[in-house]
């Protein structure tokens, strides 16, 4: 059975029937509850007047600091991370002044120096970092996906803003440490390896600009202090890798990961073999040296992808190196990291009439995961190459057991280059244990004579 509700006579007019009074059997609403619903009610108006009052603020923060980049949108190229603008010297006479003032140019040229001092550059590129990480299947702040769906890691953009990068008191450093290895027979140098995004910076798209601007400002600071090819303490690839990849596209770097291929890996080897040949601490012979064939293609995973989240692999070409009458044997040392002390010795075979060049001496190298595939096209062309990385050696370098070296060679990747540029100041720890090995008399009879 329905029931249905009594019927209303509506009064013909705009004038609206009043309510219906109560029923008997409804419960009047006490009058000392009142009060506290009038409270609440107040509670809930201030809150929403709070919400609302949030929003705007932080709308209005947003647009001021988009306002910063669309008012003054940063230069293309290299142009953007020009030197900072200087605050303009107050005309020598009354009228010169006068001049500027009237015709702005005072003014604006006040305004390019504070713009240029503003410490937007790293919120700028974590932002766009984080507004571009749902992008492409990616459930990750930590990758960034350019506008073709190439995605990078965001800790490139973000970690060369976070130091105060001084590139001359690191060339200081380095300077002092060669002294002391001067002495004692030791080289000191350093080897960058490029980041991903630096190379393949166009896969950014429209983002690119606003996310390298620290980066950029980072390499263009190092090629000023250490110019490329000089044969400087500092060693620079950006032109060579950026070459190769030109050559080679899409074969340097692998789509879905931060590292580079083995090709990559072999153009940062070869590079590097070229520095010692130039510092006359190879043979001549060397130069062109590592030489690789093609010998497979291999399904690798990536790790980009891994952070996104995405179930995905990629055919990527294998390159190795061999040499004719020449051996390698590993060894693999324990470590309180778990990494390992990794150590290869390259034997020449006796039988062997031809004269086979050989980089002397024992070479330690400090190195990040961007060296790992590196290491493996090097090891036959140095006689005793150790590999350690920087998990143990912070560790190592401070309390002075370090592996006794000829030539030390410090790897870093681009993204990593300033803060350990920064170990390598004169006066920090680091830099005092490294003075201590430089110095310190050669043990072991595998010394370079």
């Amino acid at each position: 059975m329905t029931l249905l509700a009594p019927e209303r006579t509506r009064m013909p007019g705009p004038r609206r029937e009043p309510p219906d009074p109560p029923r008997d059997d409804a419960e009047p609403l006490p009058r000392a509850r009142e009060p506290l619903l009038l409270a609440g009610f107040r509670a809930e108006l201030r809150r929403r007047r709070s919400v609302a009052a949030a929003r705007v603020v932080t709308a209005s923060i947003a647009f001021g600091l988009l306002s910063v980049w669309l008012v003054h949108p940063p230069l293309t190229g290299g142009d953007e991370n020009r030197r900072e603008s200087a605050f303009p010297a107050w005309a020598s006479s009354a009228s010169g002044l006068a001049d500027r003032l009237l015709d702005g140019q005072q003014y604006r040229d006040t305004d390019a120096a504070l713009r240029d001092r503003l410490a937007l550059r790293r919120y700028v590129a974590e932002a766009v970092g984080e507004a571009s990480s749902g992008e492409a299947g990616s459930l990750s702040p930590r990758v960034v996906v350019g506008d073709g769906g190439m995605p990078f890691l965001a800790e490139d953009f973000t970690a060369p803003c976070d130091v105060d990068f001084d590139p001359a008191a690191t060339d200081a450093g380095l300077r002092a440490l060669q002294a002391l290895g001067s002495r004692t027979g030791r080289t000191i140098s350093v080897a960058i390896a490029p980041d991903k995004s630096s190379i393949l910076t166009d896969g950014l798209g429209r983002r690119g600009p606003a996310l390298m601007s620290c980066s950029d400002d980072v390499r263009r600071r190092t090629l000023a202090r250490w110019p490329a090819g000089s044969g400087t303490q500092v060693l620079t690839v950006w032109d060579q890798v950026a070459a190769a990849e030109k050559a080679h596209p899409g074969k340097i770097y692998q789509y879905g990961d931060t590292h580079w291929t083995t090709l990559g890996a072999l153009t940062f080897a070869q590079a590097l073999v070229a520095s010692l040949v130039d510092a006359g601490q190879a043979p001549a012979a060397l130069r062109g040296d590592p030489v690789a064939k093609h010998v497979d293609d291999a399904t690798l995973p990536g790790d980009l992808y891994r952070m996104m989240g995405v179930d995905r692999v990629e055919t990527l070409p294998v390159y190795k190196v061999t040499r004719k009458h020449v051996s390698v044997t590993t060894k693999v040392t324990p470590t309180a990291s778990g990494r390992g002390l990794v150590s290869y010795t390259a034997t020449v075979d006796d039988s062997s009439d031809a004269k086979v060049p050989m980089v002397t001496g024992r070479t330690l190298v400090i190195n990040d995961s961007f060296f790992s595939r590196a290491e493996l096209e090097l090891a036959p062309y140095f006689s005793k190459l150790t590999v350690m990385h920087y998990d143990d050696f912070t560790t190592a370098v401070r309390d002075g057991s370090l592996p006794d070296f000829d030539r030390l060679i410090i790897e870093s990747v681009q993204r990593g280059w300033p803060a350990r540029a920064g170990w390598l100041e004169p006066g920090t720890p680091v830099h005092t244990g490294l003075a201590a090995a430089m110095s310190a008399p050669a043990r072991g009879s595998d010394a370079r004579p």
